[in-house]
């Protein structure tokens, strides 16, 4: 699809008369900037194979918005929906358009308050969130992984099984309810004004809300296991927790799950990131790293319980 393709698509179904595009982003989407005189939008062009998940977001937001939370707004079509269908003999695409907001992503050291706050309110209005959620239990955050390393052959699958058995176990019994799914720095938008966004919504599930927190407030090293990874997470959910907890309840249970759910994170975002880039993206030196990664990190939450 090209730019003059989706210029005359946004005329006749936005009544937007772009004079630029500017493509920001490409992986299941295609996201662009806008231009039409001094105004700007938000423009994400969905692939067929992740239609469901936008449509669902694309409603989620529309919720939110209904609900004044600070999301940024859906711009709807001529006919009032949130997302278009693009349709030819050889390919289709999803138009959903967006007001555009200055700023940058938010930083959890410097915000962790407000970001709580956020959050908070975020799922407690999601409990009145009429329409279905996706489940996602252990086959999405454990077994995805797994059936990679299988296809994979790779020789310490068993060890990987293992670790994901126990990590599972300990969190299973958590409370279920709404999750954002991916909530990073990336997804909380801070506009030039200093209020905060969420963006994002394609990964919503029903799932344990208490991993959205987890996820935010995680400042350890993805790729390489930073000793003072622990301290820095439980420093940043420390300073979160009170402003989240003034809109939406955890158990202690949940709380007490923080760390354990920084593992499971290992295996959901590395079973996405290859379903995205394929099974030759990494090779057995790179899972003997992550694997080694968690056992580190296994070894030293053990530690610093005992402490």
């Amino acid at each position: 699809m090209n730019q003059v393709q989706i210029i005359n698509f946004l005329k006749e179904y936005y009544s937007i008369k772009a004079d630029t595009l500017e493509l920001i982003r490409e992986a299941g989407s295609s996201a662009y900037v806008v231009t039409e005189n001094n105004n700007k939008y938000f423009l994400r062009i969905v692939k067929p194979a992740f239609f469901d998940t936008a449509v669902t977001a694309a409603d989620i937001q529309y919720f939110l918005q209904k609900q004044d939370f600070p999301v940024p707004k859906i711009h709807p079509a001529k006919d009032g929906s949130p997302c278009v269908e693009w349709r030819t003999s050889d390919e289709k695409h999803l138009f959903v358009l967006y007001e555009y907001i200055e700023g940058k992503e938010s930083e959890p050291n410097q915000d962790a308050e407000a970001i709580g706050e956020l959050i908070g309110k975020l799922h407690k209005i999601m409990k009145s969130y009429p329409g279905p959620l996706v489940k996602h239990d252990k086959p999405f955050f454990i077994g995805r992984y797994i059936n990679i390393l299988r296809r994979k052959q790779y020789p310490k699958t068993d060890e990987f099984v293992a670790y994901g058995d126990a990590v599972w176990n300990r969190v299973r019994g958590l409370p279920r309810g709404y999750c954002h799914g991916d909530m990073y720095s990336g997804n909380i938008h801070k506009a030039a004004n200093g209020k905060l966004y969420v963006l994002d919504f394609d990964t919503s599930c029903e799932a344990f809300p208490v991993y959205d927190p987890v996820l935010i407030c995680n400042r350890t090293h993805y790729f390489e296991f930073d000793p003072d990874g622990y301290e820095k997470s439980k420093a940043v959910f420390t300073r979160f927790l009170p402003s989240y907890l003034k809109h939406s309840p955890l158990s202690q249970a949940e709380i007490d799950a923080f760390f354990d759910l920084i593992a499971v994170y290992h295996f959901q975002v590395q079973a996405t990131v290859i379903e995205i880039n394929g099974l030759d993206c990494v090779d057995a030196a790179f899972l003997d790293r992550q694997y080694d990664w968690l056992c580190r990190w296994r070894e030293q939450c053990e530690i610093k319980l005992l402490r």
